[in-house]
């Protein structure tokens, strides 16, 4: 009789930020509970989550040397420069 082969799972990452650091923590941790095999290579920018001493940020909404200008409305409005991404990252 043939044993079945273990179910595994091969995952990526390659982002350091918070917010792309997550999903392949989460489905690692969820295929273990399932019992699977998982391996996380960590690759170019992915490598600084392996440091003890992690200084991972969670990327910006937007780029934070560009100001927002709205839109619509007043002339006068419409011309502030609204330093939304830097409030954002502060």
């Amino acid at each position: 009789m043939s044993e079945a082969k273990p179910k595994r799972m091969a995952l990526i990452a390659s982002k350091g930020t918070l917010d792309w650091a997550y999903p392949p923590f989460i489905l690692a941790s969820t295929a273990v509970a399932m019992e699977m095999e998982v391996a996380v290579f960590f690759t170019f920018y992915g490598l600084t989550l392996l440091n003890k001493k992690i200084e991972a940020k969670v990327a910006p909404a937007t780029n934070p040397s560009m100001p927002m200008k709205m839109p619509f409305g007043p002339e006068g409005f419409q011309n502030i420069n609204w330093p939304i991404p830097n409030a954002i990252m502060g």
